[in-house]
């Protein structure tokens, strides 16, 4: 059974580490790489305006770095990662407990003024959208029945940190939607799923009272497959597009990341040890800097 929650009485629980890491940078560029890929390809299409580029970029940085808060917060509050909280105020860097959705809102709140401002410059159209994607990152880990706990967490990544973050970095600079851009969007919804899905291997173990990820609903090994899947699809999309003329043929720079896919895909071999698998989540992380950087610069180029 999934334990729901977990009593902490009424102590007060302070975060061990900086305020910083409560932010996850590594994960962010989940929204930055996105952003300057689809910037770039707005510029092929002719001009781009810079301050509405950097508006975007703000708003998708600060929903999520909202979302990151709300899931730390309810991961302790249903249960988990118990050992990232103390309460002894001496041993902590970071915020009190209580306080974390109170920052997240206010930073999802500055997201949607500057999305209203966005709106106003090119299409209401994106406050609908969104709207829609900030709800599904706060459903993500809030609630009785969180979406990542019922092995929709990479179906989440996939849709909020491929299409639409990047059809919205499109749309804003004054552009129609089109197929294309759609298409150009899946090589980075692929790789954020494969850095969910690695981190939900990597917790088979601690989730499994806590929560049904598709890590453990689809068991280790075929999870693993699916991995393999997912960041072998992300480069055979990239040379599809350059291929189909979608991409510029500088973007095939992407294929200097491959090593880094495969030192990932490495860290979840048959007989992995605990310290490989833990390893495993910093190279998915390195893998998508490496993977949407390149890609940015070649499509920039």
């Amino acid at each position: 059974m999934l334990q729901s929650a977990v009593s902490h009485k009424h102590e007060i629980y302070y975060y061990r580490a900086s305020w910083i890491q409560l932010f996850r940078p590594m994960t962010l560029t989940g929204t930055i790489t996105p952003i300057l890929v689809e910037t770039g390809m707005a510029l092929m299409q002719g001009g781009i305006r810079f301050d509405v580029f950097l508006a975007m970029l703000a708003a998708a940085l600060f929903i999520q770095a909202g979302t990151n808060l709300f899931n730390d917060y309810y991961d302790f509050k249903h249960g988990q990662d118990q050992e990232k909280w103390t309460v002894d105020e001496s041993q902590a860097r970071g915020p009190a407990h209580h306080t974390v959705p109170y920052l997240a809102m206010s930073l999802i709140s500055i997201a949607m003024v500057i999305g209203f401002w966005l709106a106003v410059q090119s299409t209401f159209w994106i406050i609908p959208v969104g709207v829609a994607g900030i709800v599904f990152g706060y459903l993500y880990s809030a609630g009785p029945r969180p979406l990542c706990s019922i092995g929709l967490g990479e179906t989440i990544a996939f849709i909020s940190l491929g299409p639409v973050v990047m059809i919205l970095s499109y749309v804003v600079q004054g552009n129609g939607l089109d197929f294309q851009i759609t298409a150009v969007s899946l090589p980075f919804a692929l790789a954020i799923a494969s850095m969910i899905l690695t981190n939900n291997i990597r917790d088979i173990d601690k989730d499994r009272h806590f929560r049904h990820t598709l890590a453990i609903l689809l068991g280790r090994k075929r999870a693993v497959r699916l991995l393999t899947a997912l960041l072998t699809l992300a480069y055979l999309v990239v040379i599809g597009l350059i291929s189909g003329g979608v991409m510029p043929i500088p973007a095939i720079i992407v294929l200097l990341a491959t090593p880094v896919a495969a030192r990932l895909r490495w860290s979840f071999r048959e007989g992995a040890g605990r310290a490989d698998e833990l390893g495993g989540m910093k190279w998915a992380a390195w893998h998508h800097w490496a993977f949407g950087l390149l890609l940015a610069i070649g499509v920039w180029l």
